[in-house]
């Protein structure tokens, strides 16, 4: 009998976006900067009324900052609003920002777009995009 053994599904795009992220940061001039990576000072979770959430990537200065990776790929907008929305109050908690990370192109448009028009349908606002 072959005994199965069920590993956690990788994203290995995001992981590589969270990884850039986390090296470019401090070339940005962030500090304190912790990445939800192996090997790596993970952001705290997040408490929300519905559900948790960890941001990928969080950062201390110049002021808190709480960035969401989305990997290319579908996404479930249920999901990303949920993550958003507790990242973005989070921020708004802590006198910080909400920043996302996203591709450059997403289904032949605009990242910048996309995620700009996902924050509209989902009601909150981004400090910052970041298109890699």
């Amino acid at each position: 009998m072959l005994e199965q053994t069920v590993e956690p599904v990788v994203d290995v795009q995001k992981e590589a976006f969270i990884r850039l992220m986390a090296e470019t940061l401090p070339l940005a001039g962030y500090a304190g900067v912790r990445a939800d990576l192996p090997g790596w000072d993970t952001p705290d979770v997040i408490h929300g009324a519905m559900r948790d959430h960890r941001p990928s990537l969080f950062c201390e200065a110049p002021k808190p900052v709480f960035l969401d990776v989305l990997s290319p790929g579908p996404v479930a907008l249920e999901e990303v609003a949920s993550r958003w929305q507790l990242f973005s109050s989070a921020a708004e908690l802590a006198g910080g920002e909400f920043h996302v990370v996203l591709p450059r192109w997403v289904a032949g448009r605009d990242g910048r777009q996309v995620a700009k028009q996902i924050a509209e349908l989902v009601g909150v606002r981004i400090g910052y995009i970041w298109a890699v």
